[in-house]
């Protein structure tokens, strides 16, 4: 099939260049550069301070072939999740939906898994909580059926975090909790990362409920396990794709320089706003919180744009009018237009309460009513339209040269429909070849799904098991009658507890009876075989409905059905 597809291909190309043989392009094939700025990594770089610029070496970097189409749109999205237009960040979504449904992410879990981190960073930063919370489910699932344990505790200190924000505050602190706890222990990269993120979601959290007090020893432990890491670093495995730092240097310091700067910003916030200091600590604490937001300035990620957003709060805080005001013109100035957002607002709201400690009245008042119109158009529908406008003014310079491109196909359009009748012909003959090939095809389904309902016919079971046999005879049927495949977060260790056996045992078992299958491969297995019978006995329900009754999402099952039985469900169902 393939293969036809291939020669179809082939000569409709070969056509083409015959009839346009002789013509020169009238567009410029630009040649690839090489070693130049329009590269992956100076773009990623670029985006952190200056987002415009980058989209900018983007653009190029995909004209000069240096980047591909995927790859670029994959850039593409994290640069429009850092913009403050909505717009912006709604197509970074469109983006990422996308290209989770393009091939090459489908089959590799790490791009789904980073796929799916930028659209929980977008949803946290809208915030869009549902979306927060989908994104989050899909990639611990996504996790927990990889064996990844770590990146699950990850993505569960993301579902406590957002647990907080929808009002289950003891239930999100717990689980964030639990999420630390899993991961407090050194040597591994890996860990020590994930273990970061849940701190400073928990940071994120008590911020939240004011609890500031509780910052200070969680920004204390940020900061003592890159300690540990900087001083122990041969005993720290890399073993993540994610932080993969022996052959770049320059990336570990920039990671040691960004998690420490977050850690001091987060305890000089905390240090300013706590309400109620020990008596007798309150210059302790001032003088504290000036020494953290010293550090972080002087850090590399404290220069950056949303550095600077991060600390102008905490400027405010300790009364440090002056320094505060230098940091919003420096975001201004960064921001540009990109001025109709909420992060403005608060810079206009800010500017007011300087202007009015300091006694300048008129100035307060100025910048409180442009705050509040501010507010307004944020949340009028004709603002929105208009980011929409300028969003598409962005595109002009895209635009702009697939007309040069549309242009130079007019003139060769005329030759090129000399070569339709022969397309034509090709493409019957290639109709009438598909449709053959599809007829044996469906044969050949048919043979599969008789082959395979002769497999699944049931089989003698020994008359007199012995021990061992019993008690996996007793923990399979408990799995299937009681239907326990169906909860996607049965563990290995709820059989163990039920059973009274040691995991070893169980994996004996496993190994004795599934020939070698792991448990969650085992798990699966049933699920699949259950899935089978469902699509065979009961032909009311749909797919969909199966999947999630057996304990899979829809293209989840297609995927695993097909793996195991050479076929997916609709073609299954189709041939019976």
């Amino acid at each position: 099939m393939k293969q036809s597809v291939f020669l179809f291909s082939l000569s409709v190309t070969l056509l083409f260049f015959m009839a346009c043989e002789g013509r020169k392009p009238t567009v410029r094939q630009l040649p690839n550069q090489g070693d130049t700025p329009y590269q992956q990594d100076t773009i990623l770089v670029t985006y952190a301070t200056n987002p415009e610029r980058a989209l900018t070496l983007l653009d190029s970097a995909v004209l000069l072939g240096n980047i591909s189409e995927f790859r670029g749109q994959c850039i593409r999205a994290r640069i429009y999740s850092k913009s403050l237009v909505e717009q912006r960040q709604d197509s970074a979504i469109l983006i990422c939906k996308e290209l989770l449904r393009h091939d090459s992410v489908r089959k590799e879990p790490a791009e789904q898994e980073n796929i799916l981190d930028l659209l929980i960073a977008i949803s946290r930063a809208k915030p869009d909580y549902e979306e927060y919370m989908h994104w989050a489910t899909q990639k611990a699932e996504l996790c927990q059926q990889q064996g990844q344990e770590t990146e699950r505790w990850r993505s569960e200190a993301e579902v406590g975090f957002l647990m907080t924000h929808l009002g289950q505050e003891n239930e999100g602190l717990a689980k964030l909790d639990e999420a630390i706890s899993h991961l407090d222990a050194p040597g591994s990269i890996d860990r020590m990362d994930a273990f970061i993120v849940a701190v400073k979601r928990k940071i994120n959290a008590l911020n939240g409920l004011q609890r500031y007090s509780e910052v200070i020893p969680l920004g204390q432990r940020i900061l003592n396990r890159l300690d540990h890491f900087e001083s122990h670093i041969k005993d720290y495995a890399e073993d993540s794709y994610r932080l993969s730092w022996s052959d770049h240097p320059n990336d570990r310091d920039r990671y040691l320089d960004f998690s420490r700067a977050q850690a001091w910003g987060f305890m000089a916030t905390a240090y300013s706003h706590t309400k109620n200091p020990p008596k007798g600590e309150e210059s302790s604490y001032l003088s504290l919180a000036k020494k953290y937001l010293s550090l972080f300035d002087n850090s590399g990620y404290g220069k950056t744009f949303s550095a600077r957003r991060m600390i102008a709060p905490t400027q405010m805080a300790l009364g440090m009018y002056d320094e505060a005001l230098v940091t919003y013109d420096e975001l201004e100035r960064r921001m540009a237009a990109d001025t109709l957002n909420e992060d403005y607002a608060i810079i206009l709201r800010s500017r007011a309460i300087a202007a009015r400690d300091k006694g300048n009245f008129a100035e307060a008042l100025g910048y409180q009513t442009r705050y509040a119109d501010l507010l307004k158009a944020v949340s009028d529908s004709l603002h929105r339209s208009e980011a929409h406008d300028y969003a598409a003014r962005y595109h002009a310079q895209e635009q702009q040269l697939e007309i040069q491109e549309k242009q130079a196909e007019a003139e060769q359009f005329r030759i090129v429909s000399l070569a339709v009748a022969v397309v034509a012909l090709l493409a019957i003959a290639f109709a009438i070849y598909f449709f053959r090939q599809k007829r044996i095809v469906t044969e050949k389904n048919r043979a599969l799904v008789r082959l395979i309902n002769e497999q699944q016919a049931p089989k003698d079971v020994p008359s007199a098991p012995d021990n061992q046999f019993s008690v996996f005879n007793d923990i399979d049927a408990a799995i299937r009658s009681e239907r326990l495949y169906t909860n996607i977060g049965l563990q290995r260790q709820d059989i163990c507890d039920r059973f009274n056996i040691s995991r070893h045992a169980l994996n004996d078992l496993l190994a004795e009876h599934t020939g070698g299958l792991s448990f969650p491969q085992y798990v699966n297995k049933i699920r699949l075989e259950e899935a089978l019978r469902m699509l065979h006995d009961e032909p009311q329900k749909t797919i969909s409905a199966i999947a999630t009754e057996v304990g899979f999402s829809s293209s989840n099952l297609r995927e695993q059905f097909k793996r195991q039985y050479g076929i997916t469900p609709a073609d299954y169902r189709q041939n019976l």
